[in-house]
């Protein structure tokens, strides 16, 4: 079940959940994926979305418990 949820989410889609996260969570998703940044909670959903595959940004909010 988890691949059919993977596939009918769109980038629109994860960056609506991805601003229901708090900063720590969007601060852990870019530091599990070797990336560091603090800043205002609108650069931190920037920064995941345009530097982390939107598989990988799925699986994450799938672990979170998010989708």
């Amino acid at each position: 079940m988890g691949d059919i949820i993977m596939t009918d989410i769109d980038v629109t889609e994860i960056r609506i959940i991805l601003e229901d996260l708090t900063e720590e969570q969007l601060i852990n998703i870019l530091e599990k994926n070797g990336y560091t940044n603090k800043g205002k909670k609108n650069v931190l959903i920037r920064e995941i979305m345009t530097k982390i595959s939107h598989d990988i940004v799925i699986q994450e909010l799938d672990d979170l418990g998010a989708i």
